[in-house]
C-alpha cells in the first residue's frame, strides 16, 4: 500500500487538521455541484457518527461557499475541510468526485474507490466496523441506488489544472492578461515585443 501525502487543511470552525493524525482515516473528497457527492454526505456522516470514536471521518471540499452549503444541507458534524486552493485535491491526483480513500495510522492508502457504489460502500462499512469494534450501522442500504458516476474534480478543470502543475513544479511563470490596442494588429504587437518565433 502507498502512503499519501501529508496535508494540513482547515476546518469550518477554523481549526487545523493534519493527515495522517495517527489513526485510520477516511478521507472523502467532495465538491456542491455534484449530485453523487450529494447522494454520499449522508453515508459520510453515517459513519462519522458510527466509527468517529476510532477512525478520523474528514470530508474535504473543493470551495469554501460549497462546503458550508454541504455541511447546512446534510447536517453535518463530520469536518468539513477547505480545500478551495485545491493543493490537496491535486497531490491526490484527483480528477473525479466524491473519492473516499480509506488509510491506516500511517497514512498508508488501504482502499480507494470513486463515484457512487452501493456495495463499495456497504464493504467499506465493514472495514470500518472492524477497525471500530463496532457492528456494521445499516444507514438504509435500500434507499441508494446502486452505482451513480461521479463527477469532474475542479482540480482538473481548464486554466485551474495547468496553475497548480506549474504551483506544484515552483514554476515562476505565470499568464498575464495584456490589453492591445483596437487599431493594433495581435501578431504584429506580439512580433513588436519579442514574443515570436521569428
Amino acid at each position: 500500500m502507498s502512503e499519501l501525502p501529508a496535508f494540513t487543511l482547515t476546518d469550518g470552525d477554523g481549526r487545523e487538521r493534519a493527515f495522517p493524525s495517527g489513526r485510520p482515516s477516511l478521507l472523502a473528497f467532495v465538491k456542491e455541484d455534484c449530485p453523487t457527492c450529494g447522494l454520499s454526505m449522508p453515508l459520510i456522516q453515517a459513519a462519522h457518527e458510527a466509527f468517529g470514536e476510532a477512525v478520523d471521518v474528514l470530508a474535504i471540499g473543493q470551495e469554501a461557499e460549497g462546503n458550508a452549503v454541504l455541511v447546512d444541507r446534510h447536517a453535518l458534524t463530520a469536518p468539513m475541510l477547505d480545500d478551495s486552493a485545491l493543493h490537496t485535491s491535486y497531490a491526490y491526483d484527483l480528477d473525479t468526485v466524491p473519492t473516499l480513500i480509506l488509510t491506516g495510522p500511517d497514512g498508508a492508502e488501504q482502499k480507494r474507490f470513486i463515484g457512487f457504489g452501493r456495495e463499495d460502500w456497504q464493504d467499506l462499512f465493514g472495514d470500518l466496523a472492524g477497525i471500530a469494534g463496532v457492528d456494521v450501522p445499516d444507514p438504509g442500504w435500500d434507499e441508494y441506488p446502486d452505482s451513480r458516476p461521479g463527477c469532474g474534480s475542479r482540480s482538473v478543470e481548464p486554466g485551474i489544472a495547468e496553475r497548480l502543475a506549474a504551483e506544484a513544479e515552483g514554476s515562476p511563470l505565470r499568464a498575464r492578461r495584456i490589453d492591445i490596442g483596437a487599431g493594433d494588429d495581435l501578431h504584429e504587437f506580439l512580433y513588436d515585443q519579442g514574443l515570436t518565433d521569428g
